[in-house]
């Protein structure tokens, strides 16, 4: 039996989703993508930490500091999308509604990078996991007879019945020994919607053209079975009539989130979080002018729309930059030539 039989059966006889079976997920923020993509490299976290290439932290303080040493001194990947530590840290969460609290337990615009898991298993040094290798870990193994032995039906479930039961089998994971090309292997890069692919495509465009071209067709908006769609996001942004109109998200899992998590944390009330947009006129060589502008929404009453309006009209640029940030934390980045209402993509 080989690696690429067990996948064919896992995906026909051991998954509800028949597609993940065959590929290992890496899951990080919008702007760890970036690097990832500028760098062709995927990084252990103690690397990616000493590199300085890590914008985005992911994970809560408190795991990682009890998180063995040698497990962060390498590079780790999920078996499947929608783990329990996704449901708590995709999409921007307020603070007071985070894991432990930890403002790093967050990944404000998820992206999923897919691997070839046939590819990643023939890899000299690639070990694997039934539970997770967070928190004090679990024993690892390595080869296909031990690959067999694993427990699919649990680490593949997707249901409600069985979560206690499975939930650690969910956070099963694949480790490689220590940096990796990420060429070897990659197939998908998956965005939660249009305007967050966009935001990809734009600022890799601006960080490396070459990763660029070389990437573009692969990142794809992919929404069924991979995202949880319960934290703020937005959906739409753009420039018309000398104003900026921001849309925010507005799913039922997202205010299910909020309410399960302050009645949890026993606090009824939330602060507002801050909302940063940076918008600049440019053309291809030259920027014009800039405007930073602040504000305030509160998280408690999703589905809104920020308009900006009375911007100045500056003649001799031809297209504008609109950049948001929540409280610090990048959520989209759009460029519209000024004679259109079509962004860039």
């Amino acid at each position: 039996m080989e690696y690429i039989d067990i996948i064919r059966d896992n995906c026909k006889n051991h998954s509800p989703v028949s597609w993940w079976p065959r590929f290992a997920f890496h899951y990080t923020d919008v702007t760890n993508a970036v690097s990832i993509l500028d760098s062709g490299y995927l990084y252990s976290r103690a690397d990616a930490t000493h590199l300085k290439v890590m914008h985005n932290d992911n994970a809560s303080r408190q795991v990682i500091d009890m998180t063995n040493s040698d497990v962060v001194s390498k590079v780790r990947f999920y078996f499947r999308p929608l783990t329990p530590t996704q449901y708590y840290n995709e999409g921007y969460k307020h603070p007071d509604l985070r894991y432990d609290r930890d403002e790093n337990a967050n990944v404000p615009v998820p992206i999923f990078l897919l691997f070839d898991l046939e590819k990643l298993l023939r890899i000299p040094g690639v070990q694997f996991s039934e539970t997770s290798q967070a928190g004090y870990g679990s024993e690892v193994y390595s080869g296909v007879e031990a690959f067999s032995k694993l427990n699919f039906d649990f680490i593949y479930d997707n249901s409600f019945d069985r979560f206690d039961e499975t939930k650690a089998y969910r956070h099963a994971e694949l480790m490689h020994p220590n940096s990796m090309p990420i060429e070897a292997c990659i197939s998908h890069i998956l965005c939660r919607n249009s305007l967050e692919r966009t935001t990809l495509l734009n600022l890799l465009r601006e960080t490396n053209h070459f990763a660029f071209e070389k990437y573009k067709n692969i990142i794809k908006v992919y929404k069924r079975d991979t995202f949880e769609n319960n934290g703020i996001f937005i959906t739409d942004c753009s420039y018309n009539g000398n104003a900026v109109s921001i849309s925010f998200s507005d799913t039922y899992e997202g205010k299910r989130y909020i309410e399960r998590m302050m009645e949890r944390a026993g606090i009824s009330d939330l602060k507002p979080i801050k909302v940063r947009v940076l918008l600049k006129w440019f053309n291809s060589k030259t920027v014009f002018r800039q405007e930073s502008i602040e504000t305030l929404i509160d998280v408690r009453n999703p589905g809104g729309i920020l308009t900006i309006k009375g911007l100045p009209d500056v003649r001799q640029a031809k297209n504008i930059g609109i950049t948001v940030w929540f409280d610090n934390k990048l959520m989209c980045y759009i460029i519209q030539p000024l004679d259109s209402s079509e962004i860039w993509k």
